[in-house]
């Protein structure tokens, strides 16, 4: 046999293969043995017909491809351990480049087979440079007042309803009334997209806010107009984007009496003893995520310079790979989230391929920091402290309580992550990083998250309203 080796692009290494005729005739021979001994030919007991008949049985062509089947896997193996510096870097199985009809069509046993097949192989990795970047990145100062409407909010979730006869609707309000919405072309009322006795809260979060805004300051059996588009998140579905009027009657007005800001509260709504405790925790929650959000920003600017000076030819297994892992991870968090039976119908081949494709660029994106990251760490030879990766593993297997688990399969997935953080600290310490002002370097930054009654569930446990009328 003779294996020629070429350097294919996408980071796979072509093997040219001659296989001498003596080969493909030792498995032709074999199988025929084999078949006759076992084919069970009409008019003949099992392995006692004619050889001729027994071929013309299964037919030439099956037989061909019985032969190269057999004659391909045994050859790339062996043509594979002949070459231990491609297999210790090799990634996946063999692709064959040769057509496999035409190599049907052509293949005669006893005389030599050429093909060409190829293998992806860990990418070469060039870095022009992966130290003393001097980049910006955007400095997220926390927002204290976060607390405040924090506490606000579960003091409204805590609120006692009780009438009100002697004032107009303010917000935060609960109020009740007739809604009714009219066309406004042809000035009819739209089927199914009003109601009765309709309870609404009076908060522009909570409904449209064009209409929040109108009904404040109105009082008890007034009528409202307002004209809107009716908006897409609202039923019914045919109805969206059409101009409509909204007729609003108020036909009562209940107010929320707010709990004081004491320690009872505090120890409402969470296992704080006290409201300067629960102040105290919040704003520490405030200022972690600012800490987080900065350092996010810091890792991003220096990762963004660092794969500027990148060069790397991603092999195709790497992409799949990745591109699996991210449907994967999203798949699952829908599924969490919707009726199972909903899932299964949602999940179609066709869906799948197009979150794949989507997901593409984010894929080589990540692909491309992490080869990036593990040669640095390859070269200023980055270890992961033994110690702190068995807490890890350890701390992980207690969470997850699945014993189905491979703790060494988990243990290699947690040192390669470790591995990569410990490159990334390292590449800001070895990095100017300016902070700059939040909002600086991009026109929309994303908004710093605050904590919700409806989202922060490590905090507070939410009771219901104490009364509600």
């Amino acid at each position: 046999m003779k294996v020629t080796l070429e350097k294919l692009p996408a980071s796979q290494i072509g093997f040219d293969i001659q296989v001498e005729g003596a080969k493909s005739q030792a498995i032709y021979d074999r199988i025929v043995k084999d078949l006759t001994r076992t084919m069970q030919v009409p008019g003949f007991r099992k392995g006692k017909a004619p050889t001729q008949l027994v071929l013309r049985q299964v037919g030439s062509q099956r037989l061909k491809a019985n032969v190269l089947e057999e004659l391909l896997e045994k050859t790339l193996t062996e043509a594979l351990a002949e070459n231990k510096e491609v297999k210790d870097k090799a990634l996946g199985g063999f692709q064959l480049i040769t057509d496999i009809e035409t190599l049907v069509q052509t293949f005669t046993p006893g005389q030599e087979v050429s093909f060409k097949a190829a293998i992806d192989v860990e990418p070469e990795v060039t870095l022009n440079k992966y130290q003393g970047f001097t980049v910006k990145a955007e400095e997220i100062k926390p927002d204290l007042t976060e607390v405040d409407r924090t506490l606000h909010e579960f003091q409204v979730r805590k609120a006692t309803i009780v009438p009100i006869e002697d004032r107009a609707v303010a917000l935060n309000d609960v109020v009740t009334v007739d809604l009714k919405v009219l066309d406004r072309t042809t000035g009819e009322e739209l089927p199914d997209a009003g109601e009765e006795d309709f309870q609404l809260d009076v908060d522009e979060k909570a409904f449209i806010p064009e209409v929040v805004r109108a009904i404040v300051g109105a009082a008890i059996d007034q009528v409202i107009e307002v004209e809107s588009i009716f908006p897409e998140e609202y039923y019914p579905e045919e109805y969206v984007g059409k101009e409509i009027k909204y007729v609003v009657t108020i036909k009562s007005i209940k107010g929320r009496e707010l709990p004081a800001l004491d320690d009872e509260f505090a120890q409402s709504i969470s296992d704080k003893q006290t409201i300067a405790e629960l102040r105290e925790f919040l704003e520490k929650r405030v200022t972690d995520e600012a800490e987080a959000k900065t350092k996010a920003n810091k890792e991003r600017a220096v990762l963004e310079a660092l794969t500027a000076e990148l060069e790397v030819d991603l092999p195709v297994t790497l992409l799949q790979q990745e591109l699996d892992f991210l449907v994967r991870q999203q798949a699952s968090y829908l599924q969490e989230r919707i009726d199972p039976a909903m899932a299964k119908q949602l999940f179609t081949k066709e869906l799948v391929e197009e979150m794949r494709r989507l997901n593409q660029p984010e894929a080589v994106n990540r692909l491309r920091r992490k080869v990036a990251l593990d040669k640095i760490a390859e070269e200023e030879k980055l270890a992961v402290d033994e110690a702190a990766l068995k807490e890890r593993v350890a701390s992980t297997l207690e969470v997850l309580k699945d014993p189905n688990i491979d703790p060494a399969r988990l243990a290699s997935l947690i040192r390669e992550e470790m591995r990569t953080e410990i490159a990334v600290e390292w590449l800001i310490e070895h990095s100017e990083i300016e902070l700059v002002e939040q909002g600086s370097l991009q026109p929309e930054p994303e908004a710093l998250e605050t904590i919700s009654p409806e989202t922060d569930t490590d905090v507070v446990t939410v009771e219901a309203t104490s009364e509600e009328a």
